[in-house]
């Protein structure tokens, strides 16, 4: 499946994506992004046509733990692949 390398283009890949895919995508945009609007109540009303509260908190928590690695990699100047010592 090569839909991966479409993830850039998400907004436009209207057809590539789920509708609760895209509600994820969404998510996690505006939760990486959250310095420009934050999680919207648009998003997070959309959310919730496919997604328990509890469930949208998971996804929130996932990118926020993914966010926080990235960030110690960048912060780190580590390399892919390289053993946090």
């Amino acid at each position: 499946n090569q839909r991966i390398f479409l993830l850039n283009a998400w907004k436009e890949a209207s057809d590539i994506f789920t509708d609760e895919e895209r509600a994820v995508l969404a998510i996690t945009e505006e939760v990486t992004l959250i310095q420009q609007k934050g999680l919207t109540d648009e998003t997070y009303e959309k959310a919730l046509q496919f997604f328990s509260e509890n469930q949208i908190a998971e996804i929130i928590m996932a990118v926020i733990t993914i966010n926080a690695w990235n960030r110690i990699a960048l912060g780190g100047h580590f390399q892919p692949g390289q053993a946090f010592a």
